[in-house]
């Protein structure tokens, strides 16, 4: 018990914490979430994972291994939940699928790696972070778009024009280069890059001040089932097989059991989704979560 006290408070507090900062804030003064969304979703998070890509130590270690884990664990779970939920409408098949299966790896997964495990992970967590990334994007993005146009083609082009696809590609030829950004480009992305996590961890808090419980707890609790003890325990399988070990194994089974991704509500409001469930699924796992995170922090 002294173990998962001093876990909660090093650890789970001060990430938490700043998300109270953004709620305390929206509670007092109404502010709305949506720019600050926004704002990561075109700006910061882009930035970020291009700044990540574009240094070569960032790739070092199992790099196919952690890729292949992340993006199999992922898809294991959106084929279950697709399966279990085939015969509810496709709103609710869409929003509970991603809400399942996809984390908060950015705002939360980051800061809880660096403070739990230190930064020597940090560079296996950015590999399981671009993996889920794509997975939000790719299967999150193509399948509401595709709900809405009912046209695969529709769905692949939206993915591929979401500007932390595009520069991924960019990333990638950089480090492979080796070549570097000038000093005043390289500054201004940085500088972006570095807001990603406090700005998305206060949107976190901002939208959970306006997050309510509008559906069953039922339904949620199958949800964070599925986020919070699913997703680890597949993860911890398919990782086992693929042979990772270290950083490599710890970084991704902590980004695993995240709760849901900020994203996910975020592509609900874009294509007109069932985003209050999303948001309720955020607030409610992101509570149970501290549960969680605090047995698995323990066990690591």
């Amino acid at each position: 018990m002294p173990q998962l006290i001093r876990i909660f408070i090093d650890v789970l507090v001060p990430v938490f914490g700043v998300a109270g900062a953004g709620f305390v804030a929206a509670k007092l003064v109404s502010l709305d979430h949506k720019p600050m969304g926004t704002l990561a979703y075109w700006l910061l998070v882009p930035a970020f994972i291009f700044r990540t890509l574009s240094d070569p130590a960032a790739l070092d270690g199992p790099v196919v291994g952690m890729l292949a884990s992340t993006v199999v664990t992922i898809a294991i779970v959106w084929a279950g939940f697709s399966l279990l939920l085939r015969n509810q409408p496709g709103e609710r098949r869409v929003i509970d699928t991603m809400s399942a299966s996809l984390g908060n790896v950015g705002n939360l997964g980051f800061p809880i790696v660096l403070f739990a495990l230190g930064e020597a992970a940090l560079p296996s967590a950015v590999i399981h972070f671009l993996a889920t990334t794509v997975c939000i994007f790719g299967f999150g993005v193509a399948a509401s778009s595709r709900l809405r146009s009912g046209h695969a083609l529709v769905a692949l082009k939206r993915v591929a024009t979401t500007p932390a696809i595009v520069v991924m590609p960019f990333g990638f030829l950089m480090a492979a280069t080796e070549w570097t950004l000038p000093t005043a480009p390289g500054r201004l992305v940085g500088l972006l890059a570095d807001a990603m996590i406090p700005v998305m961890l206060l949107t976190l808090g901002m939208q959970l001040a306006s997050s309510h419980i509008v559906v069953g707890l039922g339904r949620l609790s199958q949800l964070a089932m599925g986020k919070l003890v699913l997703m680890p325990l597949v993860f911890l399988g398919v990782a086992t097989v693929v042979g990772l070990d270290g950083f490599a194994l710890e970084a991704g089974l902590l980004l695993s059991a995240m709760p849901t991704a900020v994203l996910v509500a975020l592509i609900g409001i874009e294509f007109d989704l069932q985003a209050e469930v999303a948001s309720a699924s955020i607030l409610f796992t992101s509570i149970v979560s501290l549960a969680t995170l605090s047995v698995l922090l323990a066990l690591l």
